[in-house]
């Protein structure tokens, strides 16, 4: 049957309907034989439209979208069952949690939850006319894409920006800078239409939550934000210092008088000791041994049998030997200013044999200048960039793979890490940063100079630090301090604009 048609059926049925009711509620006219009113007969509402006497009706058992239309004539059917579908048509609230307030709704026409009620009458009657049994089943379907559209419109409504700031504490004795993020927020899409599509498919559990909310993902970080925070931190500082910061995800990074020249101290152990890898790859027990004591100890002289022995010796003399040839290694990886000229501890001995060599210049790499040791230096980039190149091998990738790939490997590099993941020193680098986070690292001090580089591996990236200062006054704090107001602090910033601080 013509859409049309049908149409033209229901508004007749209804026409109908509204003339015979009008008719039941007029009072019948008098006649001449009689003197006394009569009542006219009292009418009953029903949901039924009176038929005429020709009127077709549903046969016993007819259910269209479960609703029992029998012995009903079509129109009946038509406002039944759109009766009985009402549930379905109601708008679904958007609420993110149970405790949140309703922001908008959906309403099910526009994604598809539409049921087509005289379509269905009309094939319940072609059937019922063909003698078949009517059941006239609907099951409640959305169109994914048109809702998905729908939830996309309304997304901004639920985005909160991000916001930052950076806390100064000047009561310290070189400030405490501190950076502080509120993470923004943001419509989960898929998990959103998941959860509407059952509120809008299923009716028969309360509606508490439709929406879910997801953390926005990190906006890029700029490491020229935490260079500009760096500069201004280091005027707390009455001296010259030295950093240089290398993100390991990006491959970026920044330096202030990261290529002045400072004195090397113990910080240079950790080139003896990829300098003792190259040479002998695995080590023995003994050998294990030294570098432990090197390592967690600082030990001078375990240190300087290393270098012996992976020059092919024991002594003084074979571990200046090894110091040279290390320091040949560092030049050869581009690195002009960070060498040793002898061994820990050996000035005398040297005196004495007359082989003391000349140390390097007064002034040497980019101002501002500090007072290094002739013997061993090193600069914040120098330094920052073979713990770089050690944390790229612990990969397989880049200068110490490809120069010395025949004993060094990418097991024995994360080995070396491992040495220097060790806990040791907590009064420097360590002190700015959380416990329980992974600092491979090595600190040194004299009576002018304290220094710690490391790779750190925070919960929001990996990165290396060389953090270096001196003064000319010859002091700069107790070397045992804990923290240490100075390297730590300045660690704890670096720390902080990789992981920021939330906002309460």
């Amino acid at each position: 049957m013509p859409t049309s048609t049908r149409i033209s059926r229901a508004l007749s049925l209804l026409l109908l309907a509204s003339t015979l009711a009008a008719c039941s509620t007029t009072t019948p006219p008098q006649t001449s034989q009689s003197t006394t009113a009569t009542p006219a007969p009292a009418t009953t509402a029903t949901a039924e439209i009176t038929p005429t006497a020709s009127e077709w009706r549903f046969p016993a058992g007819s259910t269209i979208a479960g609703v029992d239309v029998s012995n009903r004539t079509p129109a009946t059917a038509i406002k039944l069952v759109s009766l009985g579908l009402n549930k379905w048509q109601r708008p679904v609230p958007l609420i993110a949690g149970e405790s949140a307030e309703e922001t908008s709704t959906i309403l099910p026409y526009r994604v598809g939850l539409d049921p087509d009620v005289l379509q269905m009458v009309d094939q319940a009657e072609q059937q019922a006319r063909a003698g078949q049994t009517v059941t006239i089943d609907w099951t409640p379907e959305i169109d994914e894409a048109k809702l998905r559209a729908e939830i996309e419109a309304l997304a901004p409504a639920f985005e909160q920006t991000a916001a930052s700031d950076i806390i100064t504490d000047t009561e310290s004795p070189t400030a405490t800078f501190t950076f502080r993020a509120q993470s923004g927020i943001e419509l989960d899409v898929d998990t959103t239409v998941a959860l509407l599509t059952q509120a809008l498919t299923d009716r028969s559990q309360p509606i508490t939550e439709t929406v879910a909310l997801q953390i926005a993902p990190e906006q890029e970080r700029d490491l020229a934000q935490l260079k500009r925070v760096l500069e201004e931190h280091l005027t707390y500082w009455k001296g010259v210092g030295g950093i240089y910061v290398h993100d390991l995800a990006t491959g970026q990074s920044i330096g202030i008088n990261e290529n002045t020249v400072f004195s090397g101290a113990s910080v240079m152990k950790v080139p003896i000791m990829i300098y003792v890898y190259s040479k002998l790859g695995k080590l023995d027990e003994k050998q294990r041994e030294w570098m432990e004591n090197v390592v967690v100890n600082s030990d001078n002289l375990d240190a300087n049998a290393l270098l012996a022995a992976a020059a092919g010796g024991v002594g003084t003399e074979a571990a200046l030997e090894g110091v040279n040839e290390m320091s040949e290694m560092l030049e050869g990886l581009g690195l002009k200013h960070t060498y040793q000229l002898i061994p820990y501890e050996s000035g005398e001995w040297l005196i004495q044999q007359s082989r003391l060599p000349q140390g390097g210049p007064k002034r040497e790499g980019e101002a501002p200048f500090t007072a290094p040791d002739p013997y061993v230096r090193t600069t914040p980039r120098e330094m920052g960039e073979l713990f770089v190149m050690l944390a790229n091998c612990a990969e397989g990738k880049g200068p110490l793979i490809e120069k010395y790939g025949d004993t060094i490997s990418e097991s024995l590099c994360d080995e070396m890490i491992e040495w220097l993941e060790r806990p040791h020193d907590q009064e420097r680098m360590v002190a700015g940063i959380p416990a329980g986070v992974p600092v491979a690292h090595k600190g040194g001090w004299i009576d002018d100079m304290q220094s710690d580089v490391g790779i750190v591996s925070s919960p929001n990236g990996r990165y290396v630090a060389a953090i270096y200062i001196w003064r000319a006054d010859g002091y700069v704090t107790n070397a045992h301090a804990t923290p240490s107001p100075y390297l730590g602090d300045f660690s704890h910033t670096i720390y902080t604009f990789f992981n920021p601080v939330p906002v309460e």
